[in-house]
């Protein structure tokens, strides 16, 4: 795999206009895909949980806290390089799906013969036979990785959403099927496995792959190498994303836990639905745009300025009404935790931005840069919150916000170096969302006493209409800001075409 260059000469151009059209396209497919698995989800979550009690959700947790991890080393991160490179020979295709079958097919014997550690360890003889059971969906999900990492590459959003979509909802029906004829835990394993078997099959099919024996070798080190990177940093980012639970748990105990782990969930629901259908699109149409600097940083900018607009003044808004957030949503016991909602929510205010930071490194084919950008970040994030463990929950909380901003600008500097982007295209693409949504929210902050006594969830959506109101006002008066509503605008009529699909103009204003 050789490294993208700038040059304009080494590959014939895009169809740039195209390519952001089939964007725009993937991105809505992508929404609505994700839409329909948490609709099947929260359906599961409420059907199966009066079909199934505690005990038994609690003993598959047991299991999937194991294989979680385990999950990480599944695809060996090759799903990025074969994203990242349009150009794979069918050799080197092959060598990766034999690369990750046998590394799937590794995970499954180590998953399966550490069933009796697991079993030890929770002091449950029935784990061992779950854990076996449910060891397979390695195999079985490694069998499609490259599959779906081809329909990714080559932007077929459609068939990738009927396989997401299918996968989740086979395991619902058969896992609601099993728990009705009695079958306790293992309606839950049965369905795990038919969902994971229903959608590897599905990627394989629908990307059209076939079986084939590779007979060259040339180009695969630096494929591994690159794939060797992006496990590295799930690896690492693992570790960092669940240390502030680690610590909590260690010295604050389950409840302080608890209130925690809620806030965060509750909070980044909203942002991982926004940030998640945008960036999935975007690796794909970066990784095409590499070789031509200029659509490069104007396709990169547009996501970002799109990022901004959409993820800031939500944030902005939850942070002011957290009180409210948190007491419609959660109930008035869970109020605890609206000093760590809102503090996390300064941290969801610059994430979303920030994580188009790997789509730079990947996209581009720099698997050390990334690595050593994920390094830096996890290194900081639980700097933070072994410094904040001692303020407990909340303080947790306020180090994660101090590590995300102390290193942002640095991680970023170094992202771009060698690229078409530089620190100040980032800084620019927020400004205008960052000054309308703090100044939208210190309006709301000093209106939001003024309001008449309502039940909370009225309350929450007049809060929320001034806000949106304001911010949209704020955006308007700025130099620029009306080309970023019309670019909005564009984008919405893109998404819900009423004749035909509308190419979005992602270029960026001054």
């Amino acid at each position: 795999m050789t490294r993208p260059s700038d040059s304009h000469e080494e590959r014939p151009p895009r169809d740039v206009a195209a390519l952001r059209d089939k964007s725009i396209r993937g991105g809505a497919l992508t929404a609505a895909s994700q839409g329909g698995t948490v609709l099947i989800q929260l359906s599961s979550a409420v059907v199966l949980a009066r079909l199934l009690g505690p005990k038994e959700f609690g003993i598959i947790a047991m299991v999937v806290a194991v294989t979680a991890f385990a999950g990480i080393f599944r695809d060996l991160g090759l799903s990025a390089p074969t994203i990242q490179n349009d150009d794979l020979t069918e050799d080197q295709l092959s060598w990766l799906f034999w690369v990750n079958l046998a590394a799937g097919t590794a995970l499954t014997v180590a998953v399966a013969l550490c069933s009796p550690l697991v079993a030890w360890f929770y002091g449950r003889e029935e784990l061992v036979w779950i854990t076996i059971a449910l060891s397979p969906v390695f195999l079985v999900g490694s069998f499609g990785a490259q599959s779906a990492a081809l329909l990714i590459r080559d932007m077929r959003f459609g068939r990738l959403a009927i396989a997401n979509v299918s996968g989740p909802l086979l395991t619902f029906v058969t896992a609601a099927l099993f728990a009705l004829s009695g079958f306790s835990y293992w309606a839950l394993v049965i369905g795990s496995l038919a969902g994971v078997l229903l959608k590897s099959v599905l990627y394989f099919v629908l990307a059209g792959s076939r079986l084939r024996i590779p007979k060259s070798k040339e180009g695969i080190r630096d494929l591994l190498a690159f794939g060797g990177n992006v496990t590295a940093f799930d690896v690492i980012n693992y570790f960092a994303r669940n240390a502030d639970n680690l610590l909590i748990g260690r010295y604050w105990g389950d409840v302080s836990l608890g209130l925690y782990n809620r806030a965060y969930q509750l909070l980044m629901f909203p942002i991982t639905n926004i940030r998640g259908p945008i960036n999935s699109v975007a690796f794909p149409a970066l990784s095409r745009l590499k070789y031509d600097a200029h659509e490069y940083r104007r396709y990169y900018r547009g996501v970002t300025s799109i990022l901004a607009l959409l993820s800031m003044p939500l944030t902005a808004c939850l942070f002011v009404t957290s009180h409210l957030v948190i007491s419609v949503l959660l109930g008035k016991d869970w109020l605890e935790a609206v000093p760590i909602y809102s503090t996390l929510a300064l941290v969801a205010f610059i994430q979303p931005c920030g994580s188009t930071i790997g789509l730079v490194c990947l996209s581009r084919g720099l698997g050390r840069r990334f690595l050593a950008t994920g390094t830096a970040g996890a290194v900081l994030a639980v700097t933070g919150f072994a410094v904040g463990i001692q303020w407990g929950p909340v303080g947790v909380a306020w180090g994660y916000v101090a590590s995300t901003y102390i290193g942002v600008l640095p991680i970023t500097y170094y992202a771009f170096r060698s690229t078409p982007l530089k620190l100040r295209h980032f800084l620019a693409d927020m400004a205008r969302p960052a000054i309308a949504s703090v100044v939208a929210g210190t309006v709301l902050y000093w209106l939001l006493p003024e309001l008449p006594a309502l039940p909370d969830l009225a309350t929450l959506c007049i809060a929320g209409s001034l806000f949106m109101v304001t911010y949209f006002l704020l955006i308007a008066v700025q130099p620029g800001g009306r080309s970023d509503l019309r670019r909005l605008q564009r984008l919405v009529k893109a998404v819900w075409p009423r004749k035909r699909a509308v190419a979005l103009d992602l270029e960026p204003t001054k």
